[in-house]
């Protein structure tokens, strides 16, 4: 008889821990029940806010209760950016800007603009600047939305730019730095202080092998990391804003897809493609790296998708990582991921690393 419930307690024991395991497995991946077009992470209210157009909404996702939001949009979005203070964000479309209330969901106003938005930034006092997509030689679009009418501010010598040039909003809340698409892949600074862009300062730093623009910054915002892996410091003095400060190594020549700093850790957390300008090819993990002597340190492996088969199989697709955020605290990592190559229903998920 003790045999007997000795053997019945060690099965139950096991039979436990495999529930746990695959208990904890599904916690670490949350499947999204939408397409991901753009992310951006505030690490004042640890909120992973993206857009998708299937359906078209922004999806508030709140990372330490794991709570999600929605706000429905009009049209279709393009790109994102959320305000210093994570309570607002702005929506780019095709010839439209969104102004959305993140704290309580729900749509502000909506915004005509003469262009298709590739990128857009958010900056103080309620002022959006707008990237176009195409038409070559143009021009950022600065609106103002303080204003009810006449929102969109003229063109100036300052707000020039080529189509296809993507920027991102300094830390300090002042400075929006842009990359061009050009082959020189130029640095610049444009001045936001008063709202309207008011000064643009072009650096002397060039890439030696220039693809996509793309720039990150450390949290402080006193270095910049561009995609070809190149680190710069930043001043408001001119001549030693967008200083060579080294670079971040990598096998076989990766570009940097995405990058995040964590402070409070001291790592950057680095997503890497491999392949020509055209033809990108994401690496399924995440790289590590010290923060202040760029030091590789270790890379995470990414849960696969399974899909259970008709023929009660299992099938298997890689993870391949778009974005990645770490928390304010550092002690956990968010992925965007989608399913390589699979015709699965949610094919995107938020997967969740935690940070020791």
């Amino acid at each position: 008889m003790k045999k007997i419930l000795l053997a019945t307690v060690l099965l139950f024991m096991i039979f436990a821990c495999d529930s746990n395991d695959s208990e904890n497995l599904k916690e670490n991946k949350i499947l999204l029940k939408t397409n991901v077009i753009d992310a951006e992470y505030c690490k004042k209210t640890d909120q992973l806010v993206y857009i998708s157009s299937n359906p078209a909404q922004v999806n508030i996702f709140n990372s330490n209760t794991e709570s999600l939001q929605k706000i429905s949009l009009a049209y279709a979005p393009t790109c994102i950016s959320i305000s210093q203070d994570g309570n607002t964000a702005v929506v780019g479309h095709d010839g439209h800007i969104t102004h959305v209330n993140l704290k309580n969901p729900s749509i502000i106003q909506t915004y005509d603009i003469s262009c298709s938005a590739l990128d857009v930034v958010l900056g103080n006092n309620r002022w959006a600047y707008v990237f176009p997509e195409k038409d070559q030689w143009t021009y950022i679009k600065s609106v103002n939305m303080n204003l009810e009418y006449n929102y969109e501010m003229p063109i100036s010598i300052y707000n020039q730019l080529h189509a296809g040039t993507k920027g991102r909003l300094h830390p300090s809340g002042k400075y929006i730095y842009a990359q061009s698409p050009l082959s020189r892949g130029q640095i610049q600074r444009l001045t936001i202080k008063n709202g309207n862009i008011d000064d643009r300062y072009e650096s002397n730093f060039e890439e030696e092998d220039y693809t996509i623009p793309s720039i990150w910054f450390s949290e402080d915002g006193n270095r910049l990391f561009t995609r070809e892996r190149s680190v710069l410091k930043t001043s408001e003095i001119n001549n030693l804003d967008a200083l060579y400060n080294g670079r971040i190594t990598s096998e076989n020549n990766y570009k940097i897809d995405w990058l995040d700093h964590s402070s409070s850790k001291g790592k950057l957390y680095v997503i890497f493609s491999n392949g020509d300008r055209w033809n990108p090819t994401k690496i399924n993990n995440i790289y590590v790296f010290n923060d202040s002597d760029l030091s590789y340190l270790n890379k995470f492996d990414l849960e696969k998708y399974s899909n259970q088969t008709k023929k009660n199989s299992v099938e298997t697709y890689d993870a391949v990582p778009y974005f990645v955020f770490s928390s304010s605290t550092g002690n956990r990592l968010f992925i965007i991921t989608k399913a390589f190559d699979s015709d699965l229903a949610n094919e995107w998920a938020i997967q969740k690393i935690n940070i020791n």
